[in-house]
């Protein structure tokens, strides 16, 4: 067969699915709860001609990669070169028409394969690597000597057409599900019906020495679980970060690889519980967290386990009926009372902020990408107990777009100012603002590139491209800065592999800011178990019930900052703890 005519095949398939596809999109339109999902991502469906999306792919990738397919059909081949998997650029591949008996696990490293053909050949079973190739659109298998194919297959989200005629021993339960549901009902049993994998080995926890240097050698060290975070030092605390996806974002519209059993909210609630309640750190910080399930269970369950908390849901609230305004999420603060006491809180809404105060330019940019944004931050300023130190804490979850990076760096600018403004007024001079301890943690969805982990770790950011063009008065004109010292607490460790874990997109976005001139990182917790990672496309799964990790960091007061003596008195405030 030749490429051409692979290309009529798939053309072909689009034809026989079309009526199916839009019936499905409709369906799903109709579970879609706009009034919530219109703040996540949702991804576009659209199908088109598969030569017109390499083009798109390869202009928007800046890609100089000039051909994407290889037909190998037809040439009698038995054995499959190993340098084919180099080959990570491919988008179709016509392996058709040979006499192969084994197709190599080596094929997950062809993720960027949208149609994979297969057929007539002499497969008797198929390795569960392919399950990993999450972008096939079109997999063919006419022809070959399969029975069925592998579980991991309930990872192809995305494929729109399974061809398995011709395999004469096929399994006929699978091939009845293809018959009533088509290829998509048949993902969805695989997925579903999947053997739980082995669970994840525990995450270590990685001590780090006075030096600031971490101990990374594995046999040293232990698993978290193990280590009594909550029986730190009378000079110490502990703190968690986690966003644990609100329930109204974890639909099988957003996570169709997820089981739809591990979506459960009742499932995913009581896996967050444990996992938090296992790290016994002093301080949690959560992200996406519903008002209702924060009032309803969040306080008495960890109230009886000696916690008390500061809670602040997102600004679109404001706008909305008791009933609406409980589905709101928001970020919630819970803090040890054996260890810690709540002198006040406050909440910054960024967009109430920059419109309140004259000194925030009101630009075009403000108010047609700034202003419709309804993210928050929820301040706390807590006393250490054992030492007497107050912290100042900001837990913030900033907006998720990458297309609007200059509004996540400007909302940063904002805490920053706000921060400042704060601490100026309980200290005597500018010079005193990083003697009081500072800590910022939260989904920050950005990158360690972006102008957000500049503009923290170095303190100004002027000349970069996520906010190239954009006009936020002087913050673009002369560059956002600000005073604070602030390091990430992960810097120890030059930061996790990834704290948000999906098949389009891994990368670091969450943080722990602190002030490097009053606090010290004396412990981490470590990264994901890799292998397991290697089984799983993206999270959530049955064992991490979160697209994202938890962040934990313990934290030593530096003794510099409790010899001499800041007077911060924060109960005698101008802002109300009425938020």
């Amino acid at each position: 067969m030749s490429s051409k005519q692979g290309t009529s095949l798939v053309d072909i398939t689009k034809s026989l699915l079309a009526s199916v596809q839009e019936s499905q999109q409709s369906q799903d339109q109709q579970q879609t709860n706009e009034g919530l999902m219109q703040h996540k991502k949702m991804s576009n469906d659209t199908s088109i001609d598969e030569e017109e999306e390499d083009q798109r792919i390869r202009i928007k990738e800046n890609n100089t990669q000039l051909w994407t397919a290889l037909d190998l059909s037809g040439q009698m081949i038995t054995t499959i070169s190993p340098k084919l998997f180099h080959y990570g650029f491919l988008r179709r591949l016509y392996l058709n028409g040979n006499n192969l008996r084994k197709v190599p696990e080596a094929i997950l490293q062809l993720k960027s394969l949208r149609v994979l053909d297969l057929s007539f050949n002499m497969l008797t079973e198929l390795p569960g690597e392919l399950g990993m190739l999450f972008n096939l659109k079109y997999l063919y298998l006419f022809g070959n000597d399969l029975k069925d194919v592998p579980y991991e297959f309930g990872n192809l989200y995305q494929l729109e057409f399974l061809g398995v005629e011709g395999n004469k021993d096929f399994n006929q339960e699978f091939v009845n599900i293809i018959a009533k549901k088509g290829t998509r009902g048949l993902i969805i049993h695989l997925r579903d019906e999947a053997p739980r994998l082995p669970p994840p080995e525990p995450r270590k926890w990685i001590e780090i020495g006075d030096d600031g240097e971490p101990n990374l050698n594995p046999d040293e060290q232990k698993p978290a679980i193990e280590c009594d975070l909550s029986s730190t030092s009378s000079n110490s605390f502990t703190l968690m970060s986690y966003n644990t996806l609100c329930q109204h974002y974890a639909t099988p519209k957003f996570f169709k690889y997820t089981p739809s059993w591990a979506l459960a909210w009742e499932y995913r609630r009581q896996k967050l519980t444990d996992e938090i309640l296992s790290y016994k750190t002093n301080i949690i910080c959560l992200q996406e967290v519903e008002t209702k399930t924060y009032e309803e269970y969040w306080v008495p369950l960890m109230e009886s386990n000696g916690y008390k908390s500061v809670f602040h849901c997102k600004s679109r609230a404001r706008t909305m009926n008791d009933k609406n305004a409980k589905k709101v999420d928001g970020c919630a603060t819970f803090f040890q009372t054996s260890m810690f006491e709540l002198i006040d809180k406050k909440i910054i809404e960024y967009g109430r902020v920059v419109m309140t105060q004259d000194k925030y330019k009101k630009t075009e940019d403000i108010f047609n990408r700034f202003m419709n944004k309804d993210n928050i931050a929820s301040i706390s300023i807590l006393q250490h107990i054992p030492t007497g130190n107050k912290i100042v804490l900001a837990n913030t979850h900033l907006h998720w777009d990458p297309e609007f990076n200059d509004v996540k760096t400007m909302q940063v600018a904002v805490l920053l100012e706000e921060l400042r403004v704060l601490l100026l007024k309980y200290t005597n001079s500018k010079d005193e603002l990083n003697k009081i301890p500072l800590v910022i943690c939260g989904d920050f969805n950005s990158q360690t590139d972006s102008a957000v982990y500049q503009l923290f770790s170095q303190g100004s950011v002027k000349e970069h491209y996520d906010i190239k063009g954009r006009d936020y008065g002087k913050f673009t004109s002369e560059g956002c800065t600000h005073p604070f010292h602030l390091k990430s607490a992960y810097g120890a460790i030059n930061e996790l592999p990834f704290t948000n874990f999906s098949p389009t997109y891994t990368n670091v976005i969450e943080y722990i800011w602190y002030s490097t001139g009053t606090l010290s990182v004396r412990g981490l917790l470590g990264e994901m178990d890799p292998n397991y990672a290697k089984r799983v496309i993206g999270l959530p799964s049955a064992d991490f019930v979160s697209d994202h990790l938890p962040l934990i960091s313990k934290f030593e007061f530096k003794k510099s900052s409790s010899a001499k003596k800041v007077k911060v008195d924060f109960r005698d405030g101008s802002f109300s703890r009425k938020t």
